[in-house]
C-alpha cells in the first residue's frame, strides 16, 4: 500500500516540476524556466513562485543579473539545496559581482550566494586596479598674476583591458592596442576627451576609489633667458583608482 501510494505521489509530483514558470523582468524582457529547477531551494522567494503560479510579474529585477542566477540554480546546485560541486563561470566581460550577490539575497537562495562569492573570491576582477595619468599645463597671465585656465594633452588609461572599457565604454581609445586580450594590462588606452572630472565620475559610477595620487610639481616650461608675456607652468599627475568587490 505505502509503495503503491509513493508511486502515486511521484506521479503527481512529476509534471508539477515540468511545468515552466515564466517571469516578466525590466525592459519587458521575459525568462523562462522549468519549476524544477526553482524548487531546488524550498525554502527560497523562488520555490514558493514557483508553486503558486506559472507566471511571475518582477519587473523592477534586472533581466541580465536574473538570468546569470537562474543559471547559477540550475548548473551547481542540486534537488534538495545542495551544491553539486561545479563552479559557477560567468560570461567573460562580466564584473558586477555585487549586484549579483544582491539578487541571490533578495530570493532567498542562501547555497547560491555562496557559490556565487565563492566564485567572486576565485575570479581576477575581485580587485581592480586603474592609473590614469596625464600631462597638465597651467598658463599665466601678463605678469604672471593670475592664472587663466588648466588644459590637459591627454589622459592616459592603464588597466586591465576589460576594466578600463567597462568603466570607459565608448569615450576610450584603444587604437594603440587594438587587439588587446580582455584579460591583458595595457598602459596604451586614452580618453577620446580631457576633461579629467568626467573620468573621475565614470570611475566614481563603477565603485571604484582613489588610493594614491602624485604629481611632478608644477614647474615653468620656459627655456632658460627666455622671456614670454604669459608663461606656462607644465605638470605631470597620476591618480591611482581601487575597486574591491
Amino acid at each position: 500500500m505505502n509503495s503503491q501510494k509513493r508511486i502515486i505521489t511521484n506521479a503527481t509530483n512529476s509534471p508539477q516540476k515540468q511545468r515552466i514558470i515564466r517571469f516578466r523582468l525590466s525592459n519587458g524582457r521575459n525568462i523562462e524556466s522549468f519549476a524544477e529547477v526553482l524548487l531546488r531551494e524550498e525554502n527560497s522567494r523562488l520555490a514558493e513562485w514557483a508553486t503558486k503560479q506559472n507566471f511571475v510579474d518582477c519587473s523592477h529585477r534586472d533581466p541580465k543579473i536574473f538570468r546569470l542566477l537562474i543559471n547559477c540554480l540550475r548548473q551547481c546546485v542540486a534537488p534538495g539545496g545542495i551544491s553539486n560541486g561545479k563552479k559557477f563561470i560567468p560570461p567573460e566581460e562580466f564584473t558586477d559581482w555585487r549586484s549579483l550577490l544582491s539578487e541571490a539575497r533578495y530570493w532567498g537562495l542562501s547555497v547560491v550566494e555562496r557559490i556565487i562569492r565563492d566564485a567572486m573570491n576565485a575570479s581576477s576582477t575581485a580587485v581592480s586596479t586603474i592609473t590614469i595619468g596625464y600631462h597638465g599645463t597651467l598658463a599665466a597671465g601678463r605678469g604672471g598674476f593670475e592664472v587663466n585656465f588648466r588644459r590637459v594633452d591627454r589622459i592616459m588609461i592603464c588597466g586591465k583591458a576589460r576594466a578600463c572599457r567597462e568603466v570607459f565604454g565608448r569615450f576610450l581609445n584603444e587604437t594603440r592596442d587594438w587587439n588587446m586580450d580582455s584579460q591583458r594590462y595595457t598602459s596604451r588606452f586614452y580618453l577620446t576627451h580631457q576633461f579629467v572630472e568626467q573620468a573621475f565620475d565614470a570611475l566614481a559610477a563603477k565603485r571604484y576609489k582613489l588610493v594614491s595620487s602624485n604629481c611632478s610639481g608644477p614647474s615653468l616650461s620656459n627655456a632658460k633667458n627666455v622671456v614670454e608675456d604669459e608663461p606656462s607652468f607644465a605638470h605631470y599627475r597620476q591618480h591611482v583608482f581601487t575597486r574591491y568587490m
